[in-house]
């Protein structure tokens, strides 16, 4: 490179920096009470291989179907997995993809992304089980989403604390919570199947705890609380199951699960499970009775294990998880492997076997953390994205009157982004951050 042109860089580099600088200190002087800070870029997407990117970066689908023929082929019995490839190369059970969310605001763009992402992998594993059906294989099985409702997560300001106890009340216990922002699930959920055109089921927390399978898992966590305690809670060191006061007008749930007394059967699935109200004393729920199992509740961790060893003792119903990326890695290594592993040994269930479970990739903010729901409606964070017109991410109430008409629109730009993602699979294992989608989704500028 001559002198003249390493110049003429170094100028240009120059210019640049003195032009952002000052743009930067003219925002700064327009709202001086809230500084609007400048973020700028070349505007190259760059989707780098590594990891699950390297391993998937052709195919997701594939990989997936052949797990679960593996399955079969385990609990079946077939000789060698050549042998299971070879004499079908189709499963038999029913496919059941499951998301989940807490129903406590209006879906933001983290959890829309979950349940695209939840969508596209059934209509996935569905059109590629009707081209090998196709090709002479057996007939598939249905596929089909499933969307649990936390409905047991705690109603804003109606939690308390009590001598260092922490209460709360949940959506289901509080009359008009459940109900404020569920239309705008059942829109979002309605338009996703549509689009897919895969059947969904909704389920809640009842429904949940009441599983054939829930009284014998619960009698060994009864067993097991003092060292479940420990995994799944390290902050407290109690195992965190809930039910709520029964008493009518009351339903505080002490959250953490400290002063719970438990009752184990040893031979069976006759436990008790004692919990405390501030206000009425204590109160039990006995495992054999379903009506009292259904009440129970429990904290994420919690929830995530007994939800893991139902879809593993199942084997009738293939099972695929769908859930944000931050649930990944030492959490699940912590709060659901190695209990799952000790689970296995001592009771002999589900020997050799894990879940099938797949991460959404996570939307971040400028500076890479996780899009917060929580601090969105608590905190009224995110003023900045009000500002840059990106407040239709935080909430899908904003993104359909930022759109307008009959609110599906921003709904479909980010649908057909997960399938761009889908059929490129390398872009689901990495993060994207609202800029980039506020380039693609709200400024229709592609990448």
């Amino acid at each position: 490179m001559g002198s003249d042109m390493r110049s003429d860089t170094v100028r240009g580099s120059t210019d640049y920096e003195r032009i952002l600088t000052a743009t930067q200190r003219l925002a700064n002087a327009l709202i001086p009470d809230h500084p609007l800070f400048m973020t700028f870029h070349d505007g190259q997407v760059h989707d780098p291989l590594g990891g699950g990117a390297y391993a998937f970066q052709n195919d997701i689908v594939g990989p997936m179907l052949l797990a679960l023929l593996e399955d079969e082929a385990a609990h079946d019995s077939v000789a060698t997995r050549d042998e299971l490839m070879s004499s079908n190369g189709l499963p038999t059970r029913p496919i059941v993809i499951d998301a989940g969310l807490q129903p406590n605001n209006s879906p933001h763009l983290g959890t829309l992304v979950v349940f695209c992402y939840a969508f596209s992998i059934a209509k996935g594993i569905r059109d590629r089980m009707r081209v090998l059906e196709a090709s002479g294989k057996d007939i598939p099985p249905s596929v089909t989403v499933l969307i649990t409702f936390v409905d047991t997560a705690p109603v804003k300001d109606k939690e308390m604390e009590v001598e260092g106890i922490q209460y709360q009340r949940s959506h289901r216990d509080v009359q008009d919570a459940l109900s404020t922002y569920m239309a705008d699930y059942e829109e979002v959920v309605r338009y996703l199947s549509m689009w897919a055109d895969v059947p969904v089921n909704v389920a809640f927390q009842a429904d949940f705890f009441s599983n054939s399978s829930m009284p014998v898992l619960l009698n060994y966590m009864i067993l097991h609380h003092e060292t479940l305690g420990r995994q799944l809670s390290p902050k407290y060191g109690s195992l965190a199951l809930r039910s709520a006061c029964p008493v009518p007008g009351c339903g505080l749930a002490e959250k953490h699960g400290r002063l719970n007394e438990y009752r184990a059967d040893n031979n069976g699935q006759d436990g008790i499970i004692t919990f405390h109200c501030p206000h009425h004393g204590p109160h039990a729920v006995r495992l054999s009775c379903p009506a009292e199992t259904a009440r129970l509740e429990a904290n994420a961790p919690t929830r995530n294990l007994l939800r893991s060893m139902t879809h593993l003792l199942d084997t009738t119903t293939h099972h695929i998880r769908v859930t944000g990326a931050d649930y990944a890695g030492v959490y699940q290594e912590m709060f659901l492997y190695r209990p799952l592993a000790a689970w296995s040994a001592i009771t002999g269930l589900a020997r050799g076997r894990t879940p099938h479970i797949l991460y959404a990739p996570l939307i971040v903010d400028w500076s890479g953390a996780k899009l917060s729901k929580s601090l969105y409606i608590r905190d009224g964070a995110y003023e900045f994205m009000k500002q840059q017109g990106m407040d239709g991410f935080c909430s899908y109430a904003r993104l359909r009157e930022r759109f307008g008409g009959d609110g599906s629109e921003g709904l479909r730009k980010i649908w057909d982004e997960v399938q761009r993602w889908m059929a490129d699979p390398k872009k689901l294992f990495r993060s994207f951050s609202v800029a980039y989608f506020h380039a693609i989704i709200l400024r229709d500028v592609g990448s």
